[in-house]
């Protein structure tokens, strides 16, 4: 899938969005880095084929300013018991280098496209309660809170 990107702020340059391929992820592993979860090329390479199996319900799209790859967004179905099947962003980020210049509204916008074609009406976002740059993105791209909560986790291992 290709995005028109014409109207793209200015100082993002020749921006075009596409899907993620494999030679992506050494910088996809670097851009993890800087969203806060640091990880090794090979565990992003298992996840990402993984996803790759099941492209009718993942897709991740990056942001090029040729011949560099500056940011990355994972989208997803998510079919919850609680409420209908919906889109959503299972994560997002951009070169720190290249913020503010209309680079993650292309790749959500990206990702709403893929959402929109496969049927869905709505997506939804998590963001981290101490992102609050993050909180002003997602807002003035027309998002709107839901609602707040905590996130548990256990090690059953």
């Amino acid at each position: 899938m290709e995005l028109n990107t014409s109207d793209i702020a200015a100082g993002a340059g020749d921006l075009s969005i596409r899907a993620a391929r494999k030679g992506d992820i050494p910088v996809i592993t670097r851009l993890n880095a800087q969203l806060g979860y640091p990880e090794t090329s090979d565990t992003i390479a298992r996840r990402f084929r993984r996803i790759l199996r099941d492209h009718r319900d993942h897709r991740v799209f990056v942001a090029v300013v040729e011949p560099a790859v500056i940011g990355w967004v994972h989208v997803f179905i998510d079919k919850l018991l609680t409420v209908g099947p919906r889109a959503e962003i299972g994560g997002l980020v951009v070169d720190e280098g290249r913020r503010s210049r209309g680079v993650g509204s292309a790749l959500l916008q990206g990702a709403e496209q893929w959402a929109q074609q496969k049927g869905f009406s709505q997506v939804v976002v998590h963001t981290n309660v101490v992102r609050t740059r993050a909180h002003g993105f997602y807002e003035k791209c027309g998002y709107q809170l839901l609602k707040q909560s905590r996130v548990y986790y256990k090690n059953v291992h």
